[in-house]
C-alpha cells in the first residue's frame, strides 16, 4: 500500500511540475513584414499560464507597428 501511494505521489509531482516554454514574438515595425524582429522569451510556468503570459506580450498600433506571439 505504501509503494502504491508513493508511486502515485511521484507521478503527480512529475506531471504538475512547471516547465520552461519558449514564447516566440514577431515584431513588425514600419509595415516591414518581410523583415520582422523575432524575440524568444523563456516562461517557466504550467502550459496554460505560459500561453496566457505569452499572449499578453502581443500588441498592435495599426498595420505599421505590431507584435504577435506564440508558444513554441
Amino acid at each position: 500500500m505504501k509503494k502504491l501511494l508513493l508511486c502515485g505521489a511521484v507521478a503527480f509531482a512529475a506531471f504538475s511540475c512547471e516547465k520552461t516554454y519558449q514564447c516566440e514574438c514577431t515584431h513588425v515595425m514600419n509595415g516591414e513584414d518581410w523583415k520582422p524582429i523575432i524575440t524568444n522569451v523563456a516562461i517557466e510556468e504550467n502550459k496554460k499560464d505560459a500561453e496566457t503570459e505569452c499572449k499578453s506580450l502581443e500588441y498592435s498600433y495599426g498595420w505599421q507597428d505590431y507584435q504577435n506571439c506564440k508558444i513554441k
